[in-house]
């Protein structure tokens, strides 16, 4: 029986380093055989977040995942006036 080598990649939150699949009842990761190939799996699944720059986020529910998810916004607009808007007199 021949022993060769055989590489494969597992997609991990960058959170709290959850391996993809490994939250399931099996606890086993899910191994892909390409970079490419794990990320469409983690893409595919409404529960994990990749992005843009490649972050890979379980979506679980604390605050942490949550202060990771808040950085990814943009910031909150500035408000435009101080206090209410007038309304018009000549309605």
């Amino acid at each position: 029986m021949p022993i060769k080598t055989v590489t494969c990649h597992v997609a991990e939150c960058d959170v709290c380093g959850t391996a993809y699949g490994s939250d399931s009842g099996d606890q086993r990761a899910v191994h892909a055989t390409t970079c490419e190939s794990a990320a469409e799996l983690v893409h595919e699944d409404p529960e994990w977040l990749i992005t843009a720059d490649g972050r890979v986020i379980c979506l679980a529910d604390d605050e942490r995942h949550q202060a990771a998810l808040d950085a990814l916004m943009p910031p909150a607009p500035q408000s435009v006036c101080d206090g209410q808007i007038p309304l018009p007199i000549d309605l």
